[in-house]
């Protein structure tokens, strides 16, 4: 595929960003397990839309690490909350956590969800594997807020997936997309 550029010539575009899958939630569940291509792509991008809980709470997530979804306490999130009336810059989850605390106060009622963009660094092995994270959703106080920055596994791991859930209840609607990059 080509597209032509500013300049009036044509560059070839790159097949190294690839659509992988869709995940839909369509009924409660506890949580979402994706598991990635680890092999083929160095980044997974999430784009995830419509998100919705059976309760107010909070999102969370852990990453699978060598064949199963890692709980111990090497989860540091470095994120903060912006909303209707200010800026809120407190870490919501710390480091030495035992999951990564993704975003704060997500409601429980209908159009009170939840979307995100997520880039996921997967690790080789050289460096701590991170999620680069923008969200925006509506919060269980009905306003509009949005949280942003990263999470991180403190190990020098490889990510072979990611798991969602809710702090306070069931996650019961919206869909992921996954891209990778090669």
């Amino acid at each position: 595929t080509t597209f032509l550029r500013g300049d009036n010539s044509f560059q070839e575009v790159s097949s190294d960003f690839v659509f992988v899958s869709t995940t839909t939630i369509s009924s409660a569940v506890a949580q979402v397990d994706i598991d990635f291509d680890y092999s083929t792509y160095k980044e997974i991008f999430l784009f995830v839309e419509g998100l919705q809980a059976t309760a107010d709470g909070n999102v969370y997530a852990r990453f699978k690490i060598s064949g199963s979804i890692n709980t111990s306490s090497a989860y540091a999130s470095n994120t903060i909350k912006k909303y209707y009336s200010g800026l809120d810059s407190s870490t919501y989850g710390g480091q030495n956590q035992s999951y990564m605390y993704v975003t704060n106060d997500l409601g429980g009622d209908t159009y009170e969800s939840w979307s995100a963009q997520m880039r996921i660094l997967l690790g080789s092995g050289l460096g701590m594997p991170f999620i680069d994270l923008t969200t925006s959703y509506k919060s269980a106080g009905g306003n509009y807020d949005q949280n942003m920055g990263s999470l991180t596994y403190q190990n020098f791991s490889q990510v072979q997936g990611i798991r969602l859930y809710h702090s306070a209840g069931n996650l019961d609607t919206g869909k992921i997309h996954m891209y990778g990059v090669k």
